[in-house]
């Protein structure tokens, strides 16, 4: 079966960059519903082909290696293409940011026990748990400001965030501090983790 019938036929989607962190959610939903249809896909042209009404659940799996950019893009991309589409975040090591760019969206561990993964999964499934997840708060981060975070977050300097977003240094740099302050991220802990992806 090619990608564009596996996607188009999939009941549900995994979004990993991470070949073999997608290949073992795979097994795993297959282990416990051996009759669900699950496809693996890596950008926003892979997503673009998921048009089917099966679509019923999209899994994220974040990873240090994950461009946040691309995450949001393809989870955002989906969203706009099935309305209320239940979405479920899977990461590496609870990173602080992914509630700030993905708001709405409930977050797991992925050294979270197997069945609390799964079930997880089917809750989402099931139309309550649909329903469960549009109850959500207001996000704290702007649109903008979540793409600043997005590059911030993957190691970008505020120059850098400059000229990839086409705003002034002086704009990146109150972005970056109203992000801080909004998420309540301090100095030091901002150059320890998001710097640290530089290196």
């Amino acid at each position: 079966m090619n990608l564009k019938s596996s996607v188009n036929t999939a009941n549900v989607l995994i979004y990993s960059e991470d070949h073999f962190s997608a290949m073992g959610l795979i097994t795993l939903i297959k282990l416990y519903r051996p009759n669900l249809r699950v496809s693996h896909i890596r950008s926003v042209e892979e997503a673009s082909l998921a048009v089917s009404g099966k679509l019923r659940v999209l899994v994220a799996v974040a990873t240090q290696a994950t461009n946040l950019m691309s995450l949001m893009q393809t989870m955002q991309c989906l969203r706009e293409t099935k309305e209320e589409l239940p979405c479920l975040l899977l990461s590496e090591d609870l990173n602080p940011v992914l509630p700030a760019l993905l708001p709405d969206i409930p977050t797991l561990g992925l050294d979270s026990p197997i069945r609390t993964i799964f079930e997880s999964i089917t809750g989402l499934m099931t139309k309550k748990g649909a329903k469960r997840q549009k109850l959500v708060e207001l996000p704290l981060l702007t649109q903008r400001q979540r793409e600043v975070l997005c590059l911030l977050a993957s190691g970008s300097s505020a120059q850098e965030v400059s000229s990839v977003l086409g705003i002034s240094l002086k704009t990146a740099y109150v972005h970056r501090r109203d992000i801080l302050t909004r998420l309540n991220i301090c100095p030091s802990y901002y150059r320890g983790v998001f710097t640290a992806r530089l290196s």
